[in-house]
């Protein structure tokens, strides 16, 4: 235990030398529904969720999907950062016999934190303009989807270099939500079904729009997370030993 609250007081300590990120992590999403929430019109638009189709305005039908992605974009961006900022320091420290597995689990306890700030911001900002008709269950949908992407971004991390890292961790989850499970579009395809949006993504959006979430997806979202983070602790432990 000791172990680990030293890695984790160190990881905190990598997030506060670049302050810029951790501002980004509310600021950014909080910026990004709040401005959109002000310029997008008032023009209503099909919204499909849980098998029905209903008209909303477009604001009301974009925002929840814009607040999930810019959680993930931000999230994902930090994962993918601290893995770049701590990898040869970690393989230093697995040298100097701190075991890779609680590197990890401090490692993940960051990410988790940033996932849920971000979440959060968005979120709130969200419940200012188009409040979800399940707002904690929307919360809670978008943190998994975060979270998920964050360990993401930490694998992308090991794989690449910052640039195009970050060109990855913006467009990988801009194709997920805005393109392939945006509430405005039907018919995804059937490759759809394996990414993580798929699941807490389509959750979250029933939880913006009906009384009556789709806990099933939900469910296998987190079951995703839990798949993402085995892999994520495979692939930085490799790249620790390396």
């Amino acid at each position: 235990m000791t172990r680990t609250r030293t890695a984790l007081s160190a990881t905190v300590k990598q997030f506060a030398r670049t302050p810029v990120l951790v501002a980004l992590l509310v600021v950014l999403p909080a910026y990004f529904v709040g401005l959109l929430g002000v310029v997008l019109p008032d023009s209503t638009v099909p919204v499909h969720v849980a098998g029905a189709t209903t008209r909303t305005p477009l604001r009301d039908g974009m925002l929840p999907m814009l607040a999930s992605l810019a959680a993930v974009m931000v999230t994902g961006i930090a994962g993918l950062f601290l893995t770049v900022d701590t990898l040869d320091a970690d393989g230093w420290l697995a040298l100097s016999g701190l075991p890779s597995r609680t590197l990890f689990a401090a490692r993940a306890a960051a990410l988790a934190g940033a996932a849920l700030l971000a979440s959060v911001a968005a979120a709130g900002v969200l419940s200012l303009l188009a409040v979800p008709e399940r707002p904690l269950v929307f919360l809670a949908a978008t943190l998994v989807l975060a979270a998920t992407y964050g360990l993401i971004g930490a694998v992308v991390g090991v794989a690449l270099d910052r640039l195009a890292g970050v060109y990855v961790m913006l467009f990988g989850p801009a194709v997920d939500l805005f393109l392939l499970h945006s509430p405005l579009a039907t018919d995804a395809p059937a490759f759809a079904l394996l990414t993580p949006g798929r699941w807490a993504g389509v959750a979250a959006m029933d939880a913006a729009f009906t009384a009556n979430p789709e806990w099933g997806a939900l469910g296998v979202g987190v079951a995703y997370l839990a798949v993402v983070a085995v892999a994520a602790a495979g692939a930085v432990r490799a790249a620790v030993r390396a």
